[in-house]
């Protein structure tokens, strides 16, 4: 009885020292952490930036760079050294910076990179390093005799962003093109609004099961993170891109500005203008619109407003008397002004016509 019992407490005791094995952070350096999610697979993250290692059999794969040439070599050191694996490839997820500063460290350790094909090109017309190996859509690569799956869904976050798919392990790493829970909607500069929820659709039809899904920045989770970003970029509820013909009639404008601003408190704070009770005027080519709130940041820099709790309005310019197209009370607001071929782009979330 005693022997039995004595098993029995082994046996807990290993259990508990497994558990406690998973979920573990290990610190690389000051500025990269590694989260283990089983013995296989392991979070890489640099600030709020995530990437994926894969080791299996003595092998590994990587998936995006930190976001600097010494924490990539860092992360490299680390599977050789530590986990004594030989690096069989590295796979760029989208041609951001957070995905492949560190590819030119990647080269000069002799390892293969391997991305989606638009990658390579948008890469070669930014003069950027460009992954080695390129792939049409899909790509099956092996890992210590495991397999692992590359695959392009859609434009998302940027055109060419990926996920990669670890079936033994029932794991995603869905990069930017998957938000994780309350991170809102990011950077959105290069994204294509109207086709991020789809490609997230098409990510949940081909990957769904999923057990853990790693967004491209915060906290991974499970399954519901995919649907969390197919309803907070629904085209429908979410988000309008405004393009019309050229024209310029601009009432409440002077000097061909592109910002009005009216606010009882205007201070600067890291670069950025803090509105206090603000009505802000903005204006493209055929529109402008009117955000009246109690508090506003604009980012000069980004061309950029946010807001929390307010009420917009959009008007026509093309019509006589500037008609109003649009009027609407949010909770959430982001304003970006890309350009005169796409001007004004608004996201909206949680609001009352």
């Amino acid at each position: 009885m005693r022997h039995k019992m004595r098993n029995i407490a082994l046996t807990i005791f290993a259990f508990i020292t497994a558990i406690q094995l998973l979920g573990q952070r290990i610190k690389v350096s000051d500025n990269l952490t590694l989260y283990k999610l089983s013995e296989q697979c392991y979070i890489h993250t640099q600030g709020n930036n995530n990437g994926l290692v894969y080791i299996n059999n003595g092998e590994a794969l990587i998936v995006s760079t930190p976001e600097s040439d010494i924490e990539t070599q860092n992360l490299i050191d680390w599977v050789r050294n530590d986990k004594k694996a030989k690096i069989t490839g590295y796979i760029i997820d989208r041609w951001h910076t957070d995905a492949m500063e560190g590819l030119d460290i990647v080269k000069q350790n002799e390892i293969k990179s391997y991305s989606y094909e638009l990658t390579q090109t948008i890469a070669k017309e930014k003069g950027l390093p460009i992954p080695e190996i390129g792939f049409d859509s899909i790509l099956e690569l092996t890992v210590g005799g495991n397999g692992i799956t590359c695959h392009f869904l859609g434009e998302a976050h940027t055109k060419d962003g990926i996920v990669a798919w670890v079936p033994g392990e029932q794991i995603l790493f869905g990069g930017n093109g998957i938000r994780n829970y309350n991170g809102w909607v990011g950077n959105i500069g290069d994204a294509n609004l109207e086709e991020w929820s789809l490609t997230a659709k098409r990510i949940k039809k081909e990957y769904g099961a999923a057990k853990i899904v790693i967004p491209g920045h915060g906290n991974h989770g499970g399954a519901e993170l995919i649907d969390y970003t197919i309803e907070l970029y629904k085209t429908d509820n979410r988000s309008w891109i405004l393009n019309d013909p050229e024209t310029l009639v601009s009432p409440n404008f002077r000097n061909n500005e592109d910002y009005h601003i009216i606010a009882e408190f205007d201070s600067v704070q890291g670069g950025n203008r803090i509105l206090k009770n603000a009505v802000v005027f903005v204006q493209d080519s055929t529109k402008y619109v009117k955000i009246e709130a109690p508090s506003i940041v604009y980012q000069p820099e980004n061309n950029r407003i946010n807001s929390d709790s307010g009420y917009l309005e959009v008007y026509d310019k093309t019509l006589r008397g500037d008609k109003l197209r649009i009027g609407v009370s949010y909770n959430r607001l982001i304003l970006l002004k890309i350009d005169d071929s796409v001007g004004l782009r608004i996201i909206l979330k949680g609001f009352d016509e």
